[in-house]
């Protein structure tokens, strides 16, 4: 095992740009841990599976989730209990009537929006203390608990201050003491930047490092993979290492069963880890990354298997997914001969089901973030029915096929996967592939769509914007007659709206420039507190504008104005507005409406 580890590991680093990784392998009663390359930014000192820290993002939860495991079984919480009841820290808005709970929290399905702010910062001198982080910016609620999984870091980081509130210690110090302490993890620690990761002399972590959690549940652990074999073995020998306990068997037999799917067919999700089924082997396992390292933590329970392998690097989780991949081959093969599906005949509401779906990232983000998710995270997914059939779905360059093999249910024509479509009141409303979940969306919001829209509004709104101060002048040159009192006013009004839009670029431009200058967190990490004044300025274009609509339809209705003027200031006006209606799709505006 040793050496078959060894291969696939120098493979790895060789075939890609990656420093350094660290194995742990856990075999029934073997134990196997080894490292492979050098420290983080330290090509001079060789990674030791006992000693070399890494950063392993999200498997982070893993501690937190256990942590928040052995709060279960000492009776102070059940996972069915609402958690603000034990909260003392953090007040959840009360969208819904129903709570949430801690099984909600473990299974991402609390129904919060996204939060991106307020989870990383650029220095360590920023890391706020939890309880502040999990308490300013708390995101909305925008759907009932347990209807939906949605991935977000702040219910792991909410998990971490519950533990806090209820223990009565920081939590890193109930983690330290409970889970790290008792397994033996001594060189683990959620410290923001532990001095040990960069090993190199002379270099210091705030020299080659620019992010750090501000949620240190979620994604703060730094650790090594001797230190996560130790915690392997504690999920697969019944929380008991060394003769040390830290759950009792009934607890880690829980964490590892299913808590949350939306459908039989679908690997759905334990408590805080997420369900793999490789063939008729079962997975439960979790995912992690951060700029520059990749992580991999998976359990195989009924095979008593488990393994963690993290690497550093550019290519970081390329080398990690090699090593991953070639493991879990000799652990839980799958065979890949398997007979191609052929579809029936025509899915049930087919036509219902064709058209875009965007990620619930973006289309159930309240907040101004809702721009950053739209454009830079995430593809739609555009559905469509093949002649013969089959659903084909495209998200960037990935193309499948799917057969139907109950109403809204397909499964791949090749591989193991299941997608879904749910509907509500009757109509088609999501895609889930997997857990992931897409909602569909009108033409209207398509982003090429709303591209070109905006070009066309800008250039008609310019007409004006230019236009309508060239023709005063000129008219001033030439001495000639003005126009009516009434045009004067409305293109005064109508300008109002137009100075809004502009005002809002250059004050938006000016404020990031302002605030990206300032020794501080960044803008999108950490707004200041008063940086929701900036969307008063286009909520004031937009009152303006509605000024200038009541001008152009008394304008119509009176026939004031030459033909020409009224149909020119219609639309400049119109234009405005669609302006000012992709503002409020992209939540830019003071008022948020929906």
């Amino acid at each position: 095992m040793d050496t078959f580890i060894d291969d696939a590991a120098t493979r790895a680093l060789a075939d890609h740009d990656a420093g350094g990784l660290t194995v742990a392998v856990v075999d029934g009663d073997e134990v196997h841990t080894s490292g492979y390359g050098h420290a983080f930014r330290s090509e001079d000192v060789p990674v030791r599976a006992g000693e070399t820290l890494f950063r392993v993002g999200s498997v982070s939860k893993v501690a937190t989730w256990t942590a928040a495991m052995q709060v279960v079984d000492r009776g102070d919480i059940t996972p069915d209990a609402p958690v603000d009841d034990h909260l003392e820290t953090v007040d959840l808005p009360e969208t819904y009537d129903e709570p949430i709970t801690l099984e909600h929290l473990a299974t991402h399905t609390p129904g919060f929006e996204v939060r991106g702010r307020g989870d990383s910062a650029r220095k360590p001198e920023y890391i706020r203390p939890l309880a502040e982080s999990v308490s300013t910016d708390v995101p909305a609620r925008v759907r009932p608990p347990g209807e939906l999984h949605q991935y977000t870091n702040y219910a792991a980081a909410l998990t971490g201050q519950l533990i806090a509130d209820i223990s009565g210690q920081r939590f890193g110090s109930f983690v330290t003491d409970n889970l790290f302490a008792p397994l033996g993890m001594s060189n683990s620690t959620f410290q923001p930047a532990p001095p040990n990761l960069v090993p190199a002399e002379g270099t210091a972590v705030e020299d080659v490092v620019s992010f750090y959690s501000d949620v240190s549940p979620a994604s703060g652990l730094h650790t090594t993979g001797a230190d996560m074999a130790r915690l392997l073995q504690a999920h697969l020998h019944s929380g008991v290492v060394d003769g040390e306990r830290i759950l009792s068997e009934s607890a880690v037999d829980s964490m590892h069963q299913q808590w949350f799917t939306p459908h039989e067919r679908v690997d759905g999700m334990a408590f805080g880890f997420f369900e793999r089924s490789r063939g008729d082997t079962r997975l439960v396992r979790h995912g992690g990354s951060v700029p520059q390292f990749a992580t991999e933590f998976a359990l195989i329970p009924e095979e008593d298997v488990g393994l963690f392998v993290v690497a550093h690097g550019n290519e970081a989780s390329s080398a990690k997914q090699e090593v991953v991949d070639t493991l879990l081959d000799q652990f839980a093969p799958v065979d890949s001969s398997g007979a191609q599906r052929t579809p029936d005949g025509i899915p049930e509401r087919a036509d219902e089901l064709e058209g875009r779906y965007r990620s619930v990232n973006t289309t159930d983000t309240v907040s101004a973030e809702k721009l950053v998710y739209g454009l830079l995270t995430g593809q739609p997914v555009d559905v469509r029915i093949a002649d013969d059939g089959r659903l084909v779905t495209e998200q960037g360059d990935r193309t499948d096929e799917w057969v139907e093999v109950e109403p809204l249910v397909f499964e791949h024509v090749e591989e193991d996967s299941t997608l879904l479509f749910r509907e509500a009141d009757g109509e088609v409303t999501h895609l889930l592939n997997g857990l992931s979940a897409y909602e569909q969306i009108g033409y209207h919001e398509q982003l090429s769509v709303q591209g070109w829209l905006t070009v066309a509004a800008s250039v008609i709104v310019l007409t004006g914007l230019v236009g309508w101060p060239a023709g005063r002048g000129w008219r001033w040159y030439r001495g000639g007659e003005s126009p009516p009192q009434s045009v004067t006013r409305a293109r005064w009004v109508a300008g109002a709206g137009l100075a809004g839009l502009l005002l809002f670029v250059l004050v938006f431009i000016g404020v990031s420039v302002a605030v990206t200058s300032m020794d501080r967190p960044t803008l999108f990490n950490r707004p200041p507190a008063w940086f929701d004044v900036v969307f008063i300025v286009p909520t004031l274009g937009v009152l303006a504008t509605a000024g200038a609509v009541g001008y152009a339809a008394r304008a119509w209705l009176r026939d004031d104005w030459s033909l020409v003027t009224r149909v020119h200031y219609s639309a400049v006006v119109g234009a405005t507005s669609v302006l000012y209606w992709l503002l409020q799709y992209w939540n830019l505006l003071w008022v948020r409406i929906g």
